[in-house]
């Protein structure tokens, strides 16, 4: 996607500077012209899918989602309303029902309450074949996976984890023992609108004489060193009363939630050993490293640490207003805030901890989907028709979503696009948060350090020590559920 992406804007580049060129920059433009095409080849070959064609005779494949309006939205549309992204959710679905001759429905029968799945729970164990996947606020999805409610999705016929339109490292996170009842999908674009990214600000990075950071992302040395170096540089005390206030600059700007923070720099507590068994190993060293150098980015010279009550008017007057080199929030911002400022943003991924680190990832949430255990008489049609939608969703809906996040943009469009690639390539919902009984580290370590006591701080040990036994627990709890399951 990464290639195809890149080619494409690329090509869109190319045109609109090719009036007037010279014999030599015109040789080198045909010669960018077939690279781009040769990408563009290639990556169309990689985006070939692997199903049959086959004629599904109307079969009614009835999705279950349990969520607001909002929610619905993101994965089923009924008609097209001329919105880019709305259309592009319709369009997957009418892909889908032209090829293989199946009607999509979205089922009501089961979706009253909007915040739990009691009322699908309830129709699976009475043995009810109401829907074919069910789709669901993450936590609450896995009280239905611990109640056995879920087909191990790597029995689900079609369904190829090897493909780009799964999320490898969130995939491999989800996956113990060869089960995996969660999965984490482009059917709705959630997990592209959840991810957590770095937005930093272009003219106000211009106007300071410092560098775009993504360089520093294609050769490896964007780390948080790097990053408070140039946030140190964004304090200004714009009202010049001495305090530091909303109405003055700053470098970097912190919300006050933490979903998605500590999953880019890969220090799951929940590890698996070779043979998939689950054990708790919390690496102390390293993230009291990241305990040091976040409190530094919040509350050292140049960030700002806002409260609950604040958080709607810091974005509003910070990064949205001009007053913040870099802020941290769902990539979804630039679609419902960003995109209707003035503000010349780019993006790049959280950066590493350190060059040891070997890759850069985003952090996010999803409303991740399931097939119910009573679908098992219709186990193939359901596999084909979900891989055929993740598929639609990824080659349609993801583009679109990008489009319309970076339009008016594109100053650096290629650059902006790779970031936005290496985040979504590398997307990892972590196993610990989702399982992690609202207490894991990924819960809630840095609101517990941070944003829930008066006295911020960086004492990880402390409260590893106070959570220890019941971190324990709570994995074997989990590897008793997985032994069981096994095969």
């Amino acid at each position: 996607m990464k290639k195809r992406l890149l080619a494409i804007l690329l090509a869109a580049l190319m045109l609109s500077t090719a009036c007037g060129q010279s014999a030599a920059e015109e040789t080198a433009a045909d010669t960018s012209a077939a690279d781009t095409a040769a990408d563009n080849a290639e990556a169309e070959t990689a985006l070939q899918d692997h199903l049959p064609e086959k004629d599904l005779d109307g079969y009614n494949y009835r999705m279950m989602v349990h969520g607001t309006d909002v929610h619905k939205a993101d994965t089923y549309i009924e008609e097209l309303s001329g919105n880019l992204i709305s259309d592009a959710v319709f369009n997957k679905i009418a892909a889908v029902e032209d090829r293989f001759n199946v009607d999509v429905t979205l089922n009501e029968d089961f979706s009253a309450d909007a915040a739990s799945i009691e009322t699908s729970r309830q129709s699976i164990l009475a043995g009810d074949d109401a829907f074919d996947m069910i789709q669901g606020h993450d936590l609450n999805m896995v009280g239905g996976m611990l109640q056995n409610l879920f087909y191990n999705a790597y029995k689900v016929p079609y369904l190829d984890f090897t493909k780009p339109w799964w999320p490898a490292a969130t995939t491999e996170s989800m996956t113990v023992a060869g089960q995996m009842y969660l999965m984490f999908n482009n059917i709705s674009y959630r997990n592209l609108a959840d991810v957590r990214i770095m937005f930093f600000n272009k003219e106000l990075f211009t106007n300071n004489n410092i560098a775009f950071p993504y360089n520093m992302v294609y050769d490896g040395s964007w780390t948080m060193d790097a990053m408070l170096e140039i946030v140190e540089k964004g304090y200004v005390d714009t009202n010049g009363n001495g305090e530091r206030d909303l109405t003055d600059q700053y470098g970097y700007v912190h919300g006050d939630t933490f979903y998605g923070y500590m999953e880019p720099f890969k220090l799951e507590p929940y590890k698996k050993d070779k043979d998939g068994n689950l054990y708790y190993e919390l690496e102390l060293e390293r993230i009291s490293t990241l305990a040091e150098k976040s409190y530094a980015l919040m509350f050292g010279t140049g960030g700002f640490f806002n409260s609950k009550e604040t958080y709607v008017v810091t974005r509003e007057k910070t990064f949205a207003q001009g007053t913040s080199l870099f802020y941290y929030d769902k990539f979804e911002a630039a679609v419902t805030t960003y995109s209707n400022t003035d503000i010349l943003y780019g993006v790049v991924p959280m950066p590493k901890l350190d060059e040891r680190q070997d890759s850069y990832h985003g952090g996010g949430t999803d409303r991740p989907i399931a097939v119910p255990v009573t679908a098992l008489p219709n186990l193939e049609t359901v596999g084909l028709v979900t891989e055929a939608l993740n598929i639609e969703g990824y080659k349609q809906v993801f583009p679109a979503y990008f489009e319309t996040a970076m339009k008016s943009r594109y100053a650096d469009q290629t650059d902006d696009a790779a970031m936005i690639d290496i985040v979504h390539e590398n997307l990892i919902i972590s196993f610990t948060y989702l399982v992690g009984d609202h207490k894991s580290a990924y819960n809630c370590l840095f609101a517990d350090l941070f944003r829930d006591t008066t006295t911020p701080g960086t004492d990880v040990a402390s409260w590893a020590a106070r959570k220890e036994s019941e971190q324990i627990a709570r994995v074997e709890t989990l590897q008793e559920f997985f032994e069981e399951n096994k095969d």
